[in-house]
């Protein structure tokens, strides 16, 4: 479903600082002697070069293929979401997560590589010299300038175009926070193919964690719709005889960019890559916060009994004005746009349910199983815990709160399935919903003895 509200952010973004690739590459030329230089493997498949030339690559050694760079519009968002929703800081507190997720270097080009793809081939002796080098986009205001999110308790948080949105990049090798200050690791421990010289490939490149958080900032666009600023949040550079020889680290990344693009192989970048919406949606408020099944022998389990308790779960929603003012208006729902509840069972859970083949074709699991299942030995196993509404309907869990759109299938039901309004204040009304929790045998399973523990988490979410 389309966003309601303003209309798709487009905003028509200037290459950075202006620079053309050329002047950079005069430059290069004129201070760095040529018997020092890297090479940049950059052709397609399908051409090959003579054994004795500065771009052979040999095939026993690795791929090679175009590659341009960190364009503009190059690069991944990193995030295992497509949309995300902004909400006032009632419903979404300052440092509220919005999305997070993670993606491999070979996703970060303008085109995706290979891990066995080389990038570069230099001499045996620039080994030490040879660096991934990695920064936000310190020149740009909404690409990496501004450090808000460091006023509401989140570092490495910048600013983007999104007003009351920030991201933070996460370097996976280091555990860095990307900062608009350079950062270096060296690259170490390359191929090398049968003329001894050093192959830097994509595989040998950080993959990142990317997070969006909602802080009350006042910088950006108020609107919504697809996000259309085209400057990336995030770089990752080489750095070696002949390219990007002014990186050094601590140095400022809005002053020190020499390398850009071509010897900039990776790009963090949510440009056409995110929906951003203001719509109205629900927060929860209590829920039973302790479930306890009477004790239950293995034979009545395995003969079918079972034993049922209620969930209770209270919440509230922006049903009208002054609650949703500036937001598009509440729609129930799993669709786009539409908000819907789920109950999160925790990673590892959901991990044993997979193993036991018990999760739908999305994200989902038709079972919680308890803590430690099939690896404690006083642990039941062969049973678990089934989810339903008050009125019977069957419910799946949620595996991943971050993965939106995919319906019931995932564990998400529209919000108000089930609910009763019982009061409506300031144009929030408060609702409440029963869930069914039942303890009874998994289908073709043996139940053995033991204790079983395990947790879950109401969410709501706009979809």
């Amino acid at each position: 479903m389309a966003p309601t509200s303003t209309s798709a952010l487009v905003r028509a973004a200037r290459g950075r600082r202006g620079r053309s690739w050329w002047t950079l590459a005069v430059m290069l030329t004129l201070c760095v002697p040529a018997w020092a230089t890297c090479t940049r493997i950059s052709y397609a498949p399908g051409v090959a070069y003579a054994s004795n030339s500065i771009y052979y690559v040999d095939p026993a050694h690795g791929t090679h293929n175009i590659w341009s760079g960190s364009l503009d519009t190059a690069g991944a968002s990193g995030l295992s979401v497509s949309s995300v929703n902004l909400n006032s800081s009632t419903f979404q507190p300052d440092g509220t997560l919005l999305a997070s997720g993670s993606a491999s270097f070979l996703t970060l080009g303008n085109e995706a590589y290979t891990a066995e793809q080389v990038l570069f081939r230099c001499d045996a002796a620039d080994e030490g010299s040879l660096f991934e080098f990695y920064a936000t986009n310190g020149d740009n205001d909404y690409g990496g300038r501004y450090e808000d999110g460091a006023s509401f308790g989140l570092p490495g948080a910048y600013r983007t175009y999104i007003r009351d949105m920030v991201i933070r990049v996460t370097h996976t090798l280091t555990g860095n926070y990307f900062s608009r200050y350079w950062q270096s690791r060296p690259l170490t421990n390359l191929d090398r193919d049968g003329q001894g010289k050093i192959l830097v490939k994509a595989k040998n490149f950080s993959d990142v964690r990317v997070e969006l958080f909602r802080v009350s900032n006042t910088y950006g666009s108020a609107g919504s719709g697809l996000y259309g600023y085209s400057q990336p949040a995030a770089y990752i550079a080489f750095k070696g005889p002949g390219w990007s020889n002014n990186l050094l680290d601590g140095r400022d990344s809005g002053s020190y960019f020499d390398g850009w693009y071509a010897a900039w192989p990776g790009t963090i970048n949510l440009y056409n890559r995110l929906t951003v919406r203001r719509s109205a949606t629900c927060a929860v408020t209590n829920v039973t916060p302790n479930v306890r099944f009477p004790l239950m022998t293995v034979a009545e389990l395995q003969g079918g009994g079972t034993r049922q308790m209620p969930i209770d779960i209270t919440f509230e929603c922006q049903t009208g004005a002054p609650a949703n003012t500036g937001l598009a208006a509440l729609a129930s729902g799993v669709n786009a746009g539409q908000t819907a509840m789920g109950v999160l069972v925790p990673a590892a859970n959901f991990q044993s349910a997979a193993a036991q083949g018990l999760t739908t074709a999305g994200s989902g699991a038709t079972f919680l199983l308890s803590d430690g299942y099939g690896t404690d030995p006083g642990v039941a196993t062969g049973v678990g815990v089934s989810l339903a509404l008050a009125n019977g309907t069957p419910l799946n869990f949620l595996g991943n709160a971050m993965v939106t759109g995919s319906g019931n299938a995932a564990g998400w039901y529209p919000v108000l399935d089930g609910a009763t309004a019982t009061g409506v204040a300031a144009g929030v009304t408060n609702y409440t919903k029963r869930l069914q929790a039942t303890l009874k045998r998994i289908p073709g399973r043996t139940v053995t003895p033991g204790k079983i523990n395990a947790r879950a988490q109401v969410v709501i979410r706009v979809q």
